[in-house]
């Protein structure tokens, strides 16, 4: 399967390091599904077919459920005590029992957050999207690699961040350098029934990210960073939401298309 990788080290996350757009930029479509099924707003359901290794779309008669965001709250830490992340208003906060221990960034626009395990080690991070300032690092791009960044310095670019309790204290455990398509909406499941979590996406562009999703894509972890799964042929999607509508206890991937 060819692939298409998202890879950084944890502890580049507080700067904007690239890595060559060969490795992390590279675009590929695996698994092909059938055009848009909606030309008006439509819910739609992509069901894993594990033989083929895609997601198969298939519209729905009723909208569904509405679901809600994960609960923000983590499981007691080692030590004890209450773990708690806030959004509000772009700036994420963590609470420790009742003392704020952390807030993100001022420079960052945090636009959403989960709490899910995404890494496969056991534990719960928060997974956060976030568009920050892009500072570019001449000894990389050019000493380095002699590979010019296609970002203009201080241009809002968007990042996926994954920070959680280790060790006695809240800090990174992995960050990503800016992501080709920016993430509009994530959710987090099993959705192939693998017994793992899925990061599912909504796709823009960094022409209209403010526009309807381009694409639903699913990535998996694989140790040292997110690849592509599958990627769905071009719509306009809004709206994400894993559901369980066929009673086998593996979610379906839940949008409207044509938004």
């Amino acid at each position: 399967m060819v692939t298409k990788r998202m890879n950084d080290k944890p502890e580049i996350c507080a700067s904007a390091l690239l890595l060559p757009v060969a490795l992390i930029l590279a675009a590929c479509q695996p698994g092909a599904v059938p055009q848009s099924l909606a030309a008006t707003p439509q819910w739609i359901a992509y069901t894993y077919l594990d033989g083929e290794k895609v997601y198969a779309p298939q519209r729905l008669a009723q909208p569904p459920t509405r679901g809600s965001f994960p609960e923000t709250e983590f499981e007691r830490t080692p030590e004890g005590t209450r773990l708690r992340t806030v959004l509000r208003d772009g700036t994420l906060y963590v609470y420790l029992d009742v003392d704020q221990i952390w807030t993100s960034d001022p420079s960052w626009d945090v636009r959403q957050m989960l709490v899910a395990d995404l890494d496969d080690d056991g534990q719960d991070e928060a997974a956060f999207v976030v568009w920050k300032p892009l500072t570019l690092e001449p000894s990389v791009f050019y000493d380095v690699f002699r590979f010019e960044s296609p970002f203009v310095e201080g241009s809002a670019r968007n990042h996926l961040f994954l920070y959680g309790w280790r060790d006695g204290e809240w800090r990174a455990t992995w960050c990503s350098s800016p992501i080709a398509d920016p993430i509009h909406m994530m959710a987090a499941g099993d959705v192939d029934g693998d017994g793992a979590n899925e990061l599912v996406l909504l796709e823009v562009s960094y022409d209209d990210p403010d526009e309807a999703a381009r694409h639903v894509a699913v990535w998996r972890w694989n140790g040292w960073g997110f690849t592509l799964q599958w990627r769905s042929n071009p719509g306009r999607f809004c709206d994400l939401l894993l559901e369980d509508i066929k009673g086998d206890e593996v979610p379906e991937i839940l949008v409207q298309d044509g938004c």
